[in-house]
């Protein structure tokens, strides 16, 4: 998964997020407010029902009424008189300290509107106070509920995301740092090797022979060069000058084949006239020789051949292109995308930063695109570069 595919989806998600929050706040909010009516409309209805109870007939027939008043089993109310003395009250705990707490209640629910005036005469009245339902308590809360949950798992994909970073991050400053090391290694055993065999010389050593070791000695400092050059430019933003990109992958060729098997042979297809292109030198150097490197660990039994063919911009296209193919193991198809991560490697020695490597340099640096072109599976591989 790329850096921009990940980005998109972090951004996808915090949209879905937000939207999901939003609807979540607005049905519950809905919900609430129409059971908050429904509650109201109960209460008014009860309350009729109570002031016909009280001012009915002694024969008159309150069925309907009596049903109304013991069918509120969910909505706490009491019934106080005009100067606050409770009267009456249902699905409400009184504690022992009964005026304060009815004063309590009735300045509070006053305030919201949540009272009735019951006149039972000209000079006698009552108040119905009515407090919200559990279900509409617990239905008000429910939003934050799930906004917190939304919010958990939010922190929980961004912790899960910056670590993920980390540990990339991680893994690619451990692999360059073997890298490193790996591409040291090589000149530097070759300089020690030719130390030690000036040292075993008991006389003087001859002028043709001297000229080889000192021309062997050159071309060991010059990759050396070469490396520390590479690696300062990891991490900058390389300039980019135009070069001859048929001469640059001819003098990789030149290094590779003299220090992979000769039953491995690495060959170009490259056009009459030079291609000229904007590339930092040994960037692009790099990118070139780790495909060639990787392109020689898919070789079975030690043998194969590497064919590197350069395509000129066309017509209607101002891009080149370079293609890497050999004739391998191959790539499954579900690892085309896999192998450029950090970290993937078919080697049991190796720490899979190679093909990383060649995607940083050949997107960031070069601002082009790198993909497995084609595999097939014992047949080989073509890896294609557009600059």
């Amino acid at each position: 998964m790329n850096n921009r595919l990940k980005r998109i989806l972090t951004w996808a998600f915090l949209l879905a997020s937000v939207v999901l929050i939003g609807a979540f706040l607005y049905l519950s909010n809905r919900l609430a407010r129409q059971l908050e009516a429904e509650e109201k409309a109960k209460i008014e209805t009860w309350a009729e029902a109570y002031r016909n109870l009280i001012i009915a007939d002694a024969d008159a027939d309150m069925s309907l009424e009596l049903k109304v008043i013991e069918g509120n089993t969910t909505i706490p109310v009491f019934l106080t008189s005009s100067d606050g003395t409770l009267i009456d009250s249902n699905n409400l705990s009184i504690p022992a300290d009964t005026a304060r707490f009815i004063a309590s209640k009735i300045k509070r629910l006053t305030a919201t509107d949540n009272y009735f005036e019951i006149n039972i005469s000209d000079q006698y009245k009552q108040y119905l106070y009515y407090d919200e339902s559990v279900l509409l308590r617990e239905l008000h809360y429910y939003p934050y509920i799930q906004l917190l949950v939304i919010l958990v798992f939010a922190f929980l994909f961004y912790y899960m995301i910056v670590n993920r970073k980390q540990y990339e991050q991680n893994r690619v400053w451990v692999g360059l740092s073997k890298e490193t090391a790996h591409q040291l290694g090589t000149p530097i055993q070759s300089l020690m090797g030719w130390t030690e065999y000036l040292k075993s010389m008991e006389s003087e050593v001859p002028v043709e022979q001297l000229a080889e070791i000192v021309s062997e000695i050159d071309k060991d400092v010059s990759r050396l060069h070469i490396v520390a050059d590479r690696f300062s430019k990891i991490g900058s933003d390389p300039k980019l000058l135009p070069e001859d990109v048929g001469e640059v992958i001819d003098s990789v060729v030149e290094y590779m084949q003299k220090r992979v098997s000769q039953r491995i042979d690495i060959s170009t297809c490259l056009p009459a006239e030079p291609v000229i292109h904007p590339l930092s030198r040994p960037l692009f150097a790099w990118v070139i020789e780790n495909l060639c490197k990787n392109a020689v660990d898919a070789m079975t039994e030690g043998k194969g051949a590497i064919t590197i063919t350069l395509i000129p911009p066309a017509d209607n296209d101002r891009r080149l292109a370079v293609e890497v193919a050999d004739n391998g193991k191959g790539i499954p198809k579900t690892m085309f995308k896999t192998i450029f991560e950090p970290g993937y490697t078919t080697k049991t020695r190796g720490w899979g930063l190679g093909l990383t490597l060649v995607r940083r340099i050949v997107e960031q640096y070069h601002h082009g695109k790198i993909a497995v072109k084609s595999s097939t599976m014992g047949k080989g591989t073509v890896f294609r570069i557009e600059l």
